[in-house]
């Protein structure tokens, strides 16, 4: 009987844990639908962006200067953005980012033993980097607890005047790029000094290019695109970082809630079982008892 009571606690225990993990599921399949909205109409205004600004570098005149932005710098300090999540119970999701952010600072330590800072956001970024022997700034943990637009604008600014007072000569971001509900990628991006990929972000068509005609001037849009363009890549960081942190929480309780549906079934077979065999050993006793007392 203690051992049956031992699998009857086992089985409520686990079915305690799937009313759980299922609850779980179902919130991050409710932020990531809510998060998705938000996402995939900003990756269509940035390609547009993109395309805006890619046009008008296309018919700058080569005398105009190089923008602050734009101008690469001797190798003196390489700053690291990197972004995990607040919590966990996420799979893999922290352990991915944060071993590709240490992977490419190795890297390039190696090949050229440049200083490297991190901007941890993310608990568990700012856990992880802690117990290393990399300056770590501390300033932005809590920056996931913000609106996107906030948290976007602030880091932004932080990264840009950091980079024209010349504390960092190269601005890199590291974070996990939403692909789908399934699939998730650790991404390393390089942010500043500003260099617009233009395959990723304008493919060139048949299509004559637009004339443009600039008011006030040509040199004043680029000068207020470039800003806008980097605003909106932090933006993208966070908002594909948090919908791959809920998809692959998602992903997870979703395992964990099989699995443990496939553990009650075990648990439940070998309950019947030890009650069967239990109620047979009592019926086999009650019968010898019986017909020891018949031939008495």
């Amino acid at each position: 009987m203690a051992h049956l009571k031992e699998v009857v606690d086992r089985i409520n225990l686990i079915a305690f844990t799937q009313q759980i993990t299922k609850a779980m599921k179902m919130v991050s399949a409710s932020k990531l639908h809510k998060i998705q909205q938000v996402l995939f109409p900003l990756k269509t205004y940035t390609t547009q962006h993109n395309a805006l600004l890619h046009a008008t570098l296309q018919n700058i005149d080569e005398s105009h200067p190089v923008h602050p932005l734009s101008q690469k710098k001797i190798e003196q300090r390489l700053l690291l953005v990197v972004v995990a999540s607040n919590r966990g119970l996420c799979g893999a999701f922290n352990k991915n980012v944060l071993r590709g952010a240490y992977e490419h600072i190795t890297r390039r330590q190696q090949a050229s033993s440049i200083p490297v800072e991190v901007l941890a956001i993310g608990k568990k970024a700012h856990q992880f980097f802690k117990k290393s022997n990399i300056p770590i700034i501390e300033a932005y943990v809590d920056l996931l607890s913000k609106p996107n637009d906030q948290s976007s604008a602030e880091l932004t600014t932080y990264c840009i005047e950091a980079f024209q007072q010349n504390s960092y000569s190269e601005i890199v971001l590291v974070y996990t790029a939403f692909k789908n509900s399934f699939k998730q990628e650790v991404t390393v991006l390089p942010f500043l000094p500003f260099l617009p990929d233009i395959e990723a972000t304008y493919k060139q068509t048949t299509r004559q290019p637009h004339q443009y005609i600039y008011e006030p001037s040509q040199a004043l849009l680029i000068a207020q695109l470039i800003p806008e363009v980097l605003n909106h890549k932090i933006m993208h960081m966070l908002i594909e970082s948090s919908a791959s942190e809920h998809a692959a929480r998602m992903v997870t309780m979703s395992q964990a809630t099989d699995n443990a549906n496939d553990l009650l079934k075990a648990l439940r077979i070998s309950y019947n079982r030890t009650r069967q065999a239990l109620i047979t050993s009592a019926l086999a006793e009650i019968t010898s008892g019986a017909e020891a007392l018949a031939e008495a």
